[in-house]
């Protein structure tokens, strides 16, 4: 959580400091420019002053004279040009190239180029400045081409912008270290508060610090103890909830049973016997349904505890999913004790022979296949049921395939699958509790592992366990 809280402090503190940074750095670039533009500007003036006698004498040795020692001091060359664009006199090695030619055309059109982009650390080492020369004050007749050397003023703004940044870090030092220090005092109870909130979930004791921090936290760790107290009662009125209520339940369904299995059948009335029957048939899914509830609360009573980074609560003495429950195992020998069920349904199976590690509990792992089969044996009578164990990515996960090719579900109710007591509405009255998938998703979270449903290539529905793999 601390990271948390220190991101969005540093990027802000990045956000403001390079929001000063910036129109600073550009400041600093474009004032270097504004300088050498100053100086080369007026450097070209003064070659198109001088450059203006040769146009009119035909002589250009006093102006070539002037440009070798313009080059010679500055290190930059310099070439004037006819009307035609024919050479007069030029300075060192001046090679036109398509943007100097483009530039010099433009100053033989009476459009001069006098401006110079803002000079960066990965601008172009040299500009080209142009100016035309006129003798009537309207029309060129010839022009001035300067390049410009920009590797000093790059150099400069590079320095410049060095300077800068290394200001800009030193700050953002100085914003995160407070940051650090604020956020600890912060959320030293927050971290208390979290231990404890784990301890209750597991039942376990907790120490609570409601003298850290700000006042408000402070009041909510205060705040805190009394809710816990609140809900340890709750939690246990809640187990005791359901261990009373399965025990009331089951006995009452047990006389019952006894007395329907005691009533006298045969005697000539039809009526009486299908009733009896009826009843027996409820009974059953009563029966069943209230063994479904038990086994699904067990199950995410144990997912939570899994959850909150513990095998189980402190009154369970089950092995963590990741400590002892490494199985290695095919789907050949996870289905066999359920082929005769299936076959009952004419249902043909395909599994895969091949033994894989899986990091899950046997029985659960038991559990998930049998509660699977039991869905395809009452919902996809007489097609296929595949099942396969792969692996998955760089081999740390393995998959569970379940599939078969019976009818399946309509695509808009296959996300609703898993929900409790959810059923289809073409299974309506078929037998069943709607818990079966939901218990699945439970043994799942359980062992650490995650549950996907789809619908299968053949056309049914597909469920894939995805599990450790060591």
């Amino acid at each position: 959580m601390r990271f948390r809280v220190l991101l969005p402090l540093f990027l802000f503190g990045v956000l403001a400091v390079t929001a000063i940074l910036i129109p600073v750095g550009a400041a600093i670039a474009q004032s270097r420019t504004q300088e050498l533009q100053l100086q080369r500007g007026a450097a070209l003036q003064q070659i198109v002053q001088r450059a203006t006698p040769a146009f009119e004498s035909g002589d250009a040795r006093e102006l070539e004279s002037y440009l070798d020692r313009f080059t010679e001091t500055f290190g930059e060359t310099a070439i004037v040009v006819d009307g035609a664009g024919e050479r007069i006199a030029a300075s060192g090695d001046f090679a036109s190239d398509p943007e100097t030619f483009a530039v010099i055309s433009s100053a033989l059109r009476g459009v001069p180029q006098r401006d110079l982009a803002t000079v960066t650390p990965w601008s172009s080492r040299t500009a080209t400045l142009a100016a035309p020369v006129t003798l009537d004050g309207r029309t060129p007749e010839g022009a001035v081409a300067l390049r410009i050397d920009q590797q000093v003023a790059q150099r400069d703004v590079g320095a410049g912008w060095a300077s800068i940044v290394a200001i800009g870090a030193a700050l953002l030092f100085a914003v995160l270290l407070a940051s650090v220090f604020w956020t600890r005092w912060v959320l030293r109870p927050v971290s208390s508060l979290d231990a404890a909130a784990n301890a209750l979930a597991e039942n376990r004791e907790y120490a609570l610090d409601a003298d850290a921090g700000p006042p408000e936290l402070r009041r909510l760790s205060r705040s805190f103890a009394r809710m816990a107290r609140s809900v340890e009662l709750a939690l246990d009125q809640q187990h005791g909830l359901v261990a009373d209520a399965s025990h009331q339940l089951r006995n009452p369904l047990a006389a019952i049973r006894l007395r329907i299995d005691g009533l006298p059948r045969g005697l000539g009335d039809p009526g009486s016997d299908a009733e009896v029957a009826a009843i027996e048939r409820d009974l059953d899914r009563l029966e069943h349904t209230v063994a479904r509830m038990l086994a699904l609360a067990n199950a995410e009573h144990r997912a939570t505890a899994a959850g909150s980074g513990h095998g189980g609560a402190a009154n369970d003495a089950s092995p963590r999913p990741n400590d002892d429950a490494l199985v290695t195992t095919s789907a050949a020998r996870l289905i066999a004790p359920h082929r005769e069920r299936l076959a009952d349904a004419r249902i043909s199976v395909v599994a895969d022979d091949d033994s894989r590690p899986v990091r899950f509990r046997r029985s659960d792992l038991e559990e998930v296949v049998e509660l699977v089969t039991d869905n395809a044996a009452k919902y996809a009578a007489g097609s296929t049921f595949r099942i396969e164990l792969r692996g998955q990515g760089d081999g740390t996960r393995t998959v569970l395939v379940m599939s078969d090719s019976g009818p399946g579900l309509a695509s808009s109710e296959i996300p609703l699958v898993g929900r409790r007591f959810w059923r289809a509405a073409v299974h309506a009255q078929l037998p069943g509790s709607g818990l079966g998938l939901a218990i699945v998703e439970q043994l799942a979270r359980a062992n650490d592992a995650e549950v996907a449903v789809d619908r299968a290539p053949e056309g049914g529905l597909r469920i894939m366990i995805i599990a450790g793999a060591a």
